[in-house]
Parts: structure tokens; sequence; C-alpha cells
């Protein structure tokens, strides 16, 4: 473990490997971990092949894969509107998808998340998931599943990520933080 300017630790891959490495294979998922932002999300209805963006055009949101083998999912529709009702906040929670759990490798491009936690209880357990990365473009899919917003119908859902790179803009950078920020005092 090495840490940054600011005592931050962060991994430089040499250290134990996480849960779904193994030697003989080496750590499969090494290039999926840090942070990302989504793209587009989209589904489609195996019955009929219909496909939809349940998020909108223009989803908002963020998958981060932890060194210590916790992935995050926070994903919604960016035009959710301030709920002024029950039904408002109803509305807002299928505008979003949310998840975290111990993901591990399950063979080259493929990945099982253990779902601890989970916006929706149907969302709690295994997920699999297949993935495929082109440079900071990472395509996630599922296969065949019921998925809760959907009732009973079979889908595939389809979300594309880009890589988050560091900002360069350090705070300590910025005048207006740097009278509240700790390393001021």
């Amino acid at each position: 473990m090495l840490t940054d300017r600011d005592g931050l630790a962060f991994s430089t891959g040499s250290e134990t490997a996480p849960p779904g490495s193994s030697p003989e294979d080496g750590d499969l998922l090494a290039k999926l971990r840090g942070s990302w932002r989504i793209l587009t999300c989209r589904t489609v209805m195996c019955d009929t092949g219909e496909q939809v963006e349940p998020l909108g055009p223009n989803p908002i949101g963020s998958m981060v894969l932890a060194d210590t083998g916790r992935v995050m999912f926070v994903f919604m529709a960016s035009d959710r509107p301030e709920p002024g009702s029950d039904a408002d906040r109803g509305r807002l929670f299928d505008k979003m998808t949310a998840y975290t759990g111990w993901v591990q490798a399950d063979g080259a491009g493929r990945f099982v998340a253990d779902v601890d936690i989970a916006w929706h209880p149907g969302f709690l357990g295994q997920q699999h998931r297949f993935y495929e990365l082109d440079g900071d473009r990472l395509r996630v899919w599922t296969p065949e599943q019921t998925h809760p917003r959907f009732g009973g119908r079979l889908v595939v859902s389809e979300v594309v990520w880009t890589r988050e790179r560091r900002a360069t803009t350090h705070p300590d950078d910025v005048e207006w933080l740097s009278s509240t920020s700790p390393r001021s005092a």
C-alpha cells in the first residue's frame, strides 16, 4: 500500500489479491477497479425484443469497485423532480437503482456480486453479470432475468460506463476552500 500527498492509501496491485482472483488466472477484476460514471442504461424485453431506457436518455450515477472487493452501484434518471406527494416519492424510487455487495470474478468477462444491501429486496443475493472493457469504456449486462421494475418479465439489461479519473484540482488549490481545510489549521 502507498499513500498519496494527502496521506490517503491506495493500492499498487501488489498487495493481497481480492476475492475472485487466483494465482492461476491472475486478478481478473483488476482492470475494473476504480470509479465509473454511467453513460447509458437500456433494457430489452426478452418476450418481445422491445428496448427501453428505464432511466431516460441521460441517466446519472456511479459504480465503484474497491480494492477490498466491494462494488457499489447508484444510478437514476437525471430528471427526477422534487416529490410533492407519496405517489411522487414512489415514482422517484422507480427511477433509480442502488445496490452494493462483494464481487468476485466468475471467469473471463464475468463476475458475480453477492448483494447484501439494495434499494429493492428483489436485488438481494447473487447477481451475475457479463462485461467487456474497451479502454475507459465498460459495458456490463445481465443474463436473462426478472427485474423488480418489470414484474415477472424476463429482461436483459445493459449499462455502459466510462472510467472517472482523479480530479486535477486539489481542494487546497481552490482559494475559497483553503480557509476551511483541516490542513490549513
